[in-house]
């Protein structure tokens, strides 16, 4: 009885430290993106944070319509640009990459089904970033009431209750064994 009981808390053991190591690998997990881009939806486009039509000019990748090229031509030195993804709840790597490109232009490639959403109802802002010699532009100040994320996540809560399944298997065992002693 005593073998049986080792041997059922050591599976228990284990069976909780290996369902903590793979619950990681299994919420990465994604599926192809049944949500598809509305090739009419427009972005804002803005030069340091004034609507324009003609300064910024944006195109789809023929190949890949989820993958944007946004670029600078207007007059004045393009410093940078920004964009609001972020803004809209969207993080950057899960849905959605952006680079500036060695000739100065943005490309955002949308990943997640929300990235597009947001495309297709133009929600998605992207801001050129200039320098005009004769003028200055002050500082854009971040007015948004909006947090960043903090938190226990449920994988660390998981982990917790796993651990402590693991520690009260042992602890079972061993006053289980002092008392056959």
């Amino acid at each position: 009885m005593k073998k049986i009981l080792s041997v059922l808390i050591a599976v228990l053991m284990s069976v909780s430290v290996l369902t903590v190591a793979a619950m990681p690998a299994m919420a990465s997990v994604s599926s192809p993106s049944p949500v598809v881009i509305d090739e009419n939806a427009k972005p804002t486009v803005e030069v340091n944070g004034q609507v324009t039509e003609t300064d910024v000019t944006y195109s789809p990748d023929p190949n890949d319509a989820t993958t944007i090229t946004f670029v600078y031509t207007g007059d004045g030195e393009l410093t940078g640009w920004e964009d609001n993804l972020e803004e809209l709840g969207l993080v950057e790597g899960v849905d959605y990459t952006a680079v500036v490109n060695p000739d100065g232009s943005y490309t955002i490639k949308l990943i997640s089904d929300e990235a597009i959403i947001a495309w297709n109802e133009g929600k998605i802002v992207v801001n050129a970033l200039v320098n005009f010699p004769e003028t200055t532009q002050p500082a854009k100040k971040d007015d948004s009431k909006k947090s960043p994320k903090t938190g226990a996540s449920a994988m660390m809560l998981a982990g917790g209750f796993a651990a402590a399944g693991a520690g009260f298997a042992v602890i079972t065992a061993s006053r289980k064994k002092n008392d056959e002693e």
